[in-house]
């Protein structure tokens, strides 16, 4: 069937890893198991009850799209020892937690520290390391392989009723506050998303089918990239032509470099040139006089 999400979490912390987060926490090794009991099935049933909520799978999936991959751990073992959390991831999964729980995380770190005699920070500090692996996992799903708001909610759905039965019996606050009576597995037959061959292979790569619309976006997102690189293109391309072409110093206005300006030097001043100019304006003086064009100064016209 679908992986088992509740498994693979727990699985994440082997003993060698509580003893890591037990020494980075400065917590008891049985304290910060116990706070991990706790943790793994608050995280998914907070999950899944954000996918029951209105609006709630497309609010999730839109939040995988918006996030980057590529350093996200698969594993809980790749962030902890002599392989600290990246920063970035941190703040990430902490988001991650915040768009499950809202305004319930803060009270829901307190009821599983009290729960697990560790401190609050512990909790929140595993609650995190586990947000960052589970969204590393779905989140990889949305953008490479089509997982939609729709086949996310069957997966978890699937599994509702497991989340719910896994909350400690000392946790019945968490359950209280978060609504886990409401974790039910739909009765009927198994979905495709729920199928034997499907979400089966490996955590990097699991075998979730893709779907129409799933299809759609991932085909949307290649051509929109290829077409802001065409548009890049061709912004460098005028960018380098306008640089390439004449600017006067003064206001920046391209002009005809092949233009010859003929300085005042060698224009044309001799007498010759000067009487021509008078008698083809109908006057014998200088055009600079006053008076009208030809009879600047009439005492001085010729008769």
């Amino acid at each position: 069937m679908a992986v088992h999400l509740l498994s693979y979490l727990k699985e994440q912390f082997t003993p060698a890893v509580v003893d890591q987060l037990s020494n980075e926490l400065n917590e008891t090794p049985a304290g910060t198991l116990k706070a991990i009991n706790g943790v793994v099935p608050t995280l998914l049933g907070g999950l899944t009850r954000q996918i029951q909520s209105a609006g709630g799978p497309s609010s999730i999936i839109s939040f995988f799209d918006k996030q980057e991959y590529e350093s996200v751990p698969l594993d809980i073992s790749q962030s902890v020892g002599e392989h600290p959390a990246d920063a970035g991831n941190s703040q990430a999964g902490r988001s991650f937690l915040d768009h499950i729980f809202g305004d319930n995380l803060t009270r829901t770190t307190e009821l599983i520290s009290l729960y697990s005699t560790t401190k609050p920070q512990s909790v929140l500090a595993i609650l995190t390391q586990a947000g960052t692996v589970l969204m590393g996992v779905l989140g990889r799903q949305e953008q490479e392989n089509g997982l939609t708001a729709e086949s996310l909610k069957t997966l978890l759905l699937g599994q509702a009723t497991e989340f719910r039965k896994a909350l400690p019996g000392g946790l019945d606050g968490v359950g209280s506050l978060l609504g886990f009576d409401e974790l039910v597995t739909p009765a009927g037959p198994e979905t495709e998303v729920q199928g034997m061959d499907n979400f089966s292979g490996t955590v990097i790569n699991p075998n979730i089918p893709k779907s129409a619309e799933g299809d759609r976006r991932n085909e949307n997102k290649r051509w929109l990239r290829w077409a802001l690189v065409a548009i890049a293109v061709l912004v460098a391309a005028l960018l380098i032509q306008k640089c390439s072409e004449n600017q006067n110093s003064v206001d920046g206005i391209s002009t005809d470099s092949t233009a010859r300006v003929e300085s005042n030097a060698v224009e044309d001043t001799s007498a010759a040139t000067k009487a021509s100019i008078r008698e083809a304006n109908g006057q014998v003086y200088d055009s600079t006089a006053s008076g009208p064009l030809g009879i600047r100064d009439s005492t001085d016209i010729k008769r």
